[in-house]
């Protein structure tokens, strides 16, 4: 009986630390007006480890929005600086590992955020695995693949994707197009809501796949893709959002904001929908 009472009891905590969904929840509303998002907290929330932030200082728990609830995540990007090191905040958040996963999370632009200047966009959070290949890097199959979002000028939504077969140096650009065929723009002002799936690809095999949707419309999907040849899974959820670009040319004009709620990892579909 004391075996069997052992066993039961390590089972018990195999499931609390590794859902069986491996499903995470994020809402906000147990943290104090004002927090900031250190690494700490972000693993309080479920995730398994995070090794690094960049910018937790330009992060805090705030009253004035909320999707659900009394509160959100609002994350600051200061007038005339650029790149994760003055604006926004990244933080890779990571994952038991898996071939698929989904991301659910909403996201406000503040009424009078900008764009940029000379150039206009910056990076939004997303999956991703391995070593987050990304910055330019070359994706050679071994230092993993990041899947982000960003905002390009006036604010057009695309996909932001390093993966093993991209053709340039920097990450290959997907818009998102609703099924008017119409390309999506970030409002300000608004609430909107990110969906994304990605699906490994299998040993060298061109079978990994990427799908989006925005407000509850398919508005990607994207398959053929290779990411890793080293047996990388999905393990990251890449809280990563800044400014840029590496210059100031693309800083943004004056301060500006947005505002982060009820993000959803998991491998159900059912639970992002």
């Amino acid at each position: 009986m004391k075996t069997a009472s052992k066993i039961i009891i390590v089972v018990l905590a195999a499931i609390s630390f590794y859902p069986a969904k491996a499903q995470i929840l994020v809402d906000f509303e147990l943290e104090n007006t004002g927090t900031q998002h250190t690494g700490e907290v972000w693993e309080s929330k479920g995730f398994i480890n995070v090794s690094w932030t960049n910018g937790s200082k330009r992060t805090s728990v705030a009253e004035n929005y909320a999707h659900s609830g009394s509160k959100s995540l609002q994350v600051f990007y200061p007038r005339g600086k650029y790149g994760p090191g003055e604006t926004g905040h990244q933080a890779p958040c990571k994952l038991e590992a898996r071939e698929e996963y989904y991301v659910s999370y909403w996201l406000r632009f503040s009424n009078n955020f900008s764009w940029g200047s000379d150039n206009e966009g910056g990076k939004l959070p997303g999956l991703s695995g391995g070593e987050r290949c990304s910055g330019g890097a070359i994706c050679d199959g071994t230092n993993g693949f990041t899947a982000r979002f960003m905002w390009r000028k006036d604010g057009k939504a695309v996909l932001y994707l390093y993966h093993l077969d991209k053709p340039g140096k920097y990450g290959e650009d997907y818009d998102l197009i609703n099924p008017e065929k119409e390309t999506i723009y970030f409002p300000k002002g608004e609430w909107v809501h990110i969906i994304e799936r990605v699906k490994i690809n299998s040993g060298s095999n061109k079978d990994g796949e990427v799908q989006v949707w925005f407000n509850g419309e398919e508005v990607l999907h994207i398959d053929n893709l290779r990411f890793v040849l080293n047996g990388d899974k999905v393990d990251v959820f890449y809280f990563s959002t800044f400014h840029g670009g590496n210059d100031d040319t693309w800083s943004p004009q004056n301060d500006s904001y947005i505002w982060f709620d009820d993000i959803v990892v998991s491998a159900d579909r059912n639970d992002v929908f």
